[in-house]
């Protein structure tokens, strides 16, 4: 009896003594629980937000907003990192207090994890972080040792950048974390943030061989907010050669093409390869696919077209009928090299790693998609919008734009009208001549005619001391009655017409980020950005040379003031590489503004912020503008 009295004693004692143990060590090992605040919003220029969009496959074309904000009451480091003795970054489990002391390893935090700096956190970062200087060298890291200062509201912003985090300044860690705990929906502030936010991406898929599906996903979605041409197109050169790397599933590899308007050769030879040899004819939504995005197989001056079940629809009868049932595709004997080189400079590929992927070349012979071509000429000549014959004696019969705009435009078109202001001037009975000029009073009879109808004419008729041709082509869009044009959108519209003469703008990659541009000047509503957008059909390329508009900004712009409008158009270049602190656009701004090619930017210029530049020039150019 005493021995059982003794037994259930101990017994007792040891369940205390491990429940004790095991409330000590979760106590240890839980994590503080973070204060709940609200990152500092930036006063960033107006950018566009691009909304999310989900499919089957899982590529999301842009990401969506972080809509769990009780993300940061529970949020904790992430201590991943890849498993293994020989691993550069320790063990991924809990490491050892004698290996912990030495170095501070480098870890990863994905989609599902949050990076926590004091009271900050900033979920799913897809980013890698330390505490303290890593001992791997890597310029992506987020050492959350380092301080970070978050932007006041109207605090003037950096405009230059980075080559590292550890060699960001305090301000811009604020910024560049701000832009990641916001899931990465907005277009960057400068190039240096999406930049080493692809160093980490890069280690991740060549260094750990990790994550490839998340990775790519992630660089996929971040295309559309990238203004600047080399990022993306190395970017897009990192996707096409991790798309290989992984053999995408057709599925899924068809569904990232079909978001593109033009696709690598690399991943398109991918796509066809899974078919060549098969002795089946290539699907309709392969088909489609690849003529629609392939730049090789497109003639020149086609019209772009974007993908739809309605414009397949239409193509698979054509595509069904010249191919007699589909194109059968032999697998060709020619064989296209692809290799990625990182842009991470702590980044190095071995032998095995820098190694050649070599994909059959279906686009070596041009000549197997003869069918596929015509099909697609077939095709865009069906569906090419109805032109009607303009009937001149209606339009001189009528007092106002209506019976005008109906018997030029499209049927059900609701594009932009371009025209001549010798056309409406015939409309309205004027006096027209070749090359003649139009007077003010003309001018002005043309744009209140055009305003009471509903319409706005590009470019603006009223900037004074331009001179205007009946010969001049010019566009018509629709305008809501009352509406009143910004002097912010009209010395923006100049700006931009302007700047893509001097620099003899003739395509869309070069128009397109300098409009958005615009937005970091000047205040431009919604309205604004698609009258800007219309404007490319009279800038890509414009009507006269950069001397035209210098003629006038020097008859009515101080030295002084000239030299303003030079240095937001010469901000404005620097985010493109092929313009930014070129000599020869600089060479040309100067000639036709009349200004010392060899005088430089004050430092006082050098300093200026966007919106300084847009309110400098926007109060010296407001004079120019007539209200009409």
């Amino acid at each position: 009896m005493i021995y059982l009295v003794i037994g259930i004693f101990v017994a007792v004692a040891v369940g205390a003594f491990l429940r004790q143990q095991s409330k000590n060590s979760s106590q240890q090992h839980e994590s503080p629980q973070p204060e709940e605040v609200k990152l500092e919003s930036l006063d960033l220029p107006d950018v566009e937000i691009v909304d999310g969009e989900d499919d089957d496959t899982g590529f999301v074309l842009s990401a969506k907003p972080v809509t769990a904000p009780d993300l940061a009451a529970g949020a904790t480091y992430s201590s991943h990192a890849p498993a293994g003795e020989d691993s550069p970054y320790g063990l991924s489990s809990e490491p050892k207090k004698q290996a912990q002391a030495k170095s501070n390893l480098l870890r990863w935090c994905g989609r599902a994890g949050n990076v926590q700096l004091e009271n900050i956190v900033v979920p799913g970062p897809v980013a890698y972080w330390s505490n303290g200087e890593p001992a791997t060298p890597e310029p992506s890291c987020i050492d959350i040792t380092l301080p970070v200062e978050f932007p006041q509201k109207g605090e003037p912003l950096p405009a230059d950048g980075a080559e590292s985090y550890a060699a960001m300044s305090p301000l811009q860690r604020g910024i560049y974390l701000t832009w990641l705990a916001g899931a990465r929906i907005q277009p960057p502030l400068h190039m240096c943030y999406p930049a080493i936010w692809l160093y980490g991406i890069e280690r991740r898929t060549i260094v750990d061989k990790l994550d490839l599906g998340i990775c790519i996903n992630e660089a996929f979605r971040m295309l559309p907010l990238l203004r600047w041409d080399a990022l993306k197109d190395n970017l897009v050169r990192f996707i096409t050669w991790l798309a290989i790397k992984v053999w995408l599933p057709d599925e899924d590899l068809l569904a990232l093409c079909k978001k593109m308007d033009t696709v690598p050769e690399g991943l398109l030879d991918i796509l066809l390869n899974s078919y060549a040899n098969s002795m089946l004819p290539l699907p309709t939504a392969v088909a489609f696919t690849v003529i629609r995005t392939s730049a090789k197989l497109h003639r020149e001056g086609q019209p772009q077209v974007n993908h739809s079940d309605e414009a397949l629809q239409k193509f698979t009868p054509i595509y069904k009928e010249l191919c007699k049932g589909g194109l059968i595709l032999i697998k060709p004997q020619n064989t296209l090299k692809l290799s990625y080189k990182p842009s991470n400079p702590s980044v190095t590929l071995s032998k095995k790693d820098n190694e050649s992927v070599e994909i059959p070349d279906f686009f070596a012979d041009l000549s197997i998609f003869k069918t596929l071509v015509d099909s697609w000429e077939v095709f865009l000549e069906a569906n090419k919008p109805a032109e009607k014959t303009p009937d001149l004696a209606n339009i001189q019969d009528r007092p106002d734009f209506e019976g005008f705009v109906n018997t030029l435009r499209p049927e059900g078109s609701d594009l932009p009208l371009v025209t001549t202001l010798g056309s409406i001037g015939k409309l309205m009975k004027f006096t027209v001549s070749p090359n003649g000029k139009l007077s003010g009073k003309e001018r002005k009879a043309i744009v209140d005619t055009a305003q009471v109808e509903g319409w706005q004419i590009l470019p603006d008729l009223g900037i004074s001391g331009r001179e205007y041709k009946w010969d001049d082509k010019i566009l018509l869009i629709e305008l809501a009655p009352g509406t009143q044009l910004s002097q912010s959108y009209r010395v923006a519209s100049f700006l931009l017409e302007f700047t893509c003469a001097s620099i003899a703008a003739d395509e869309e990659r070069v128009f397109a980020p300098l409009r958005r541009r615009m937005n970091d000047y000047f205040t431009l509503t919604d309205d604004d950005n698609l009258r800007l957008d219309a404007q490319r059909v009279l800038n890509l390329p414009t009507q006269y040379g950069p001397d035209y508009y210098g003629e006038f900004l020097c008859a009515w712009l101080s030295e002084d003031e000239r030299k303003s409008v030079r240095g937001l158009i010469l901000n404005a270049l620097s985010f493109m590489p092929e313009f930014g602190n070129n000599p020869e656009v600089n060479s040309i701004l100067c000639e036709v503004m009349k200004l010392r090619e060899d005088e430089e930017l004050s430092a006082e210029d050098l300093g200026k912020t966007a919106s300084d530049w847009g309110l400098e020039v926007l109060n010296l150019m407001t004079m120019l503008f007539k209200s009409n």
